[in-house]
């Protein structure tokens, strides 16, 4: 995000500009400035595949759902040849040999489109559009899926925007990432709650740990009531090291 501030700040046109989502400021940019500003996503998309590493608990987890009958799949604001890398360190380190196997379906990007045939890709995150339509692929509603990110301004935005039944926020060591992509945010109350997350977890191994549980549950219909929302359509799950309130109708996708 500070790479892309900074030739803002350089630009003719871009030193007066208020900041904002560093995807769509550039083309408010002199063409120079646009310019720069591609060489440098070219440069950190590429920095971050020839870097990339997996996340501890990632392959458990992404086996754990498909082994559970789960959807699966990635919305991230990076480009489809990003994913389709990382795709491919979980199928070496699940030892999946098969070409054709896809662990993820759909992968949303910010390049694609959800008709072949329109002019403009998916708006990408905090906007819901690429949760509904991933959704829609599925056959199923955003309250049926559980939404995971590293940011709450932009993914439990879109998420709780999109109505998902989970918005769930990785915090590695109980730290809150800087990820976001720098778009304005409100402090009233309904802007808060656009960004809080449903639970936060520091790892993906906890993560697991509390699917693992709402399954069980679900599978042994002894869920609790809660006590806590009074809405007859939602249940809490809880251990010792989390509380989780989603709705009772069941997961279909992570």
């Amino acid at each position: 995000r500070q790479r892309i501030y900074e030739v803002v700040d350089a630009d003719p046109i871009g030193k007066d500009l208020e900041k904002d989502c560093v995807l769509e400021m550039p083309q408010r940019l002199t063409e120079e400035g646009q310019r720069k500003c591609h060489e440098v996503f070219v440069d950190i998309e590429q920095r971050a595949v020839d870097n990339m590493q997996l996340q501890d608990g990632g392959a458990e987890l992404v086996q754990f759902l498909i082994e559970s009958g789960l959807k699966t799949a990635v919305l991230t604001r990076n480009m489809e040849k990003n994913v389709a890398h990382m795709m491919e360190l979980y199928k070496n380190e699940m030892s999946i040999n098969d070409d054709d196997v896809t662990i993820f379906e759909p992968i949303v990007a910010r390049n694609t489109k959800a008709n072949p045939d329109d002019d403009e890709p998916l708006k990408s995150k905090p906007n819901p559009d690429g949760i509904v339509h991933i959704c829609k692929l599925w056959g199923c509603e955003p309250s049926e899926v559980i939404f995971v990110g590293d940011s709450a301004n932009d993914d439990m935005s879109a998420a709780n925007r999109a109505g998902c039944g989970g918005a769930v926020l990785l915090q590695p060591g109980g730290c809150q990432l800087d990820t976001d992509s720098g778009y304005a945010v409100g402090d009233t109350e309904a802007e808060i709650m656009e960004r809080t997350p449903s639970l936060c977890v520091e790892s993906l191994s906890d993560l697991k740990l509390c699917i693992e549980s709402v399954l069980d549950e679900q599978e042994k219909n002894g869920v609790v009531q809660s006590e806590v929302s009074g809405e007859e359509d939602n249940y809490v799950y809880s251990s010792d090291s989390f509380s989780v309130t989603i709705p009772s109708i069941g997961v279909k996708g992570v």
